[in-house]
């Protein structure tokens, strides 16, 4: 093998060995976070969904005074309402600084459903696909392993595809197509070498979206090559929605002007509309996802005032397309960015990524094994 050829190899499998063993975990569990919706809402009947009844729904403002009586002593930060006359509003409830915590409400009388059913189980799987469960969280060690892996995933792909490139003429047919009929190391390094190159794109879009969240100056990066504009200004859209009215003053400020004007604006059609109360005087911001959005990050973002006149409207079909990338980094990571089919494909490429770790450290054994053996070989041939 050439010398750089060997380099990019022994980096590899060095790489495949260490960081290889993280990204079975993080694909594992990113598959399993995949499912999570459709798992939590087949757990959940009566909490996700509720039953169409006759009579409108509560209002924004109707629910928080509901929520007074359902759930005393704690105050509404954010409300999630579905335009949907089958689907439960999700709220979330604080009783003292923070974000609180997240419950589904049903939107005709207010009442308190619960947290769907796996929702814990699933806040642990993407706790260690995120921090491998250590301490500290987005602030310890696991952020930093998993930023690591993640970069390692990029050279892997792309190492991997070198190594493989084929010299001369070949028969593509072939080298997409693995070798099932073959035995040990042979079937080995062709499930390796072929379902890599099937999910090498895959791989790395995963990685360099998940590196989003793992190194701040990779996201400014990100932000200004994408955007052309500063981090704080072209992040600035979305933040600010749940900050909720714990450090402010003045007597909260009625909702129902600014949702019914936004109402009146989409013909009622929405798949889901958040918005967080606020004080008197303050503008009413309501980030809305159409029903024919092509993902669930794809928001549209309404500013009213406190009549309820518009204020600005940013909709998300209307934004330059590097906006549109940086508000949609989840969607692009998960694969929903690219409809359904991209879904699928990123949920059975991250599923595979196991395969690789299997696969690669059976072939390290095996090439040992077979050195030793040559080496045995070579000793009694003298």
């Amino acid at each position: 093998m050439p010398p750089v050829r060997n380099v990019l190899f022994q980096f590899h499998w060095l790489l495949g060995l260490t960081a290889g063993l993280v990204l079975m975990v993080i694909g594992a569990t990113g598959g399993l976070l995949s499912l999570e919706d459709a798992v939590t809402e087949a757990l959940s009947p009566g909490i996700v969904a509720v039953p169409v009844r006759e009579g409108p729904r509560l209002t924004p403002d109707g629910l928080v005074a509901r929520l007074k009586d359902e759930a005393p002593g704690r105050r509404v930060t954010l409300m999630v309402l579905s335009g949907a006359p089958d689907r439960a509003a999700r709220v979330r409830l604080a009783d003292g600084p923070g974000r609180g915590s997240e419950t589904y409400v049903d939107p005709y009388d207010g009442k308190i459903l619960g947290p769907a059913r796996g929702e814990a189980f699933f806040d642990d799987v993407r706790r260690l696909h995120r921090w491998l469960l250590l301490p500290g969280h987005g602030d310890g060690w696991g952020r930093t392993i998993t930023g690591a892996s993640a970069l390692a995933l990029v050279y892997l792909a792309l190492s991997g595809l070198y190594l493989r490139w084929p010299k001369g003429r070949r028969d593509w047919r072939v080298w997409l197509k693995p070798a099932l009929n073959r035995r040990g190391r042979a079937l080995y390094w062709s499930l390796h070498a072929v379902v890599g190159t099937w999910a090498l794109v895959l791989y790395l879009v995963m990685a360099l979206t998940g590196l989003w969240w793992s190194y701040g100056w990779y996201r400014d990066g990100a932000t200004v090559l994408l955007t052309g504009r500063p981090p704080a200004a072209a992040q600035a859209r979305g933040k600010g929605l749940d900050k909720g009215m714990d450090r402010r003053e003045g007597a909260p400020a009625s909702l129902d002007p600014a949702f019914a004007a936004f109402a009146a604006a989409t013909n009622g059609r929405y798949a889901t509309a958040s918005l967080a109360p606020v004080r008197e005087g303050e503008t009413v911001r309501i980030r809305a996802v159409a029903p024919d959005a092509a993902h669930f990050q794809a928001r549209d973002e309404w500013r009213f005032r406190p009549d309820g006149s518009l204020e600005s409207r940013d909709l998300y079909a209307e934004r330059p397309l590097g906006l549109r990338l940086t508000g949609s980094m989840l969607a692009l990571h998960e694969g929903r960015f690219f409809g359904p089919l991209g879904t699928v494909a990123f949920t059975a490429a991250a599923l595979a990524l196991p395969l690789f770790g299997v696969t690669g450290l059976l072939l390290y054994l095996g090439r040992r094994r077979s050195r030793r053996r040559h080496a045995i070989a070579a000793a009694q041939a003298a």
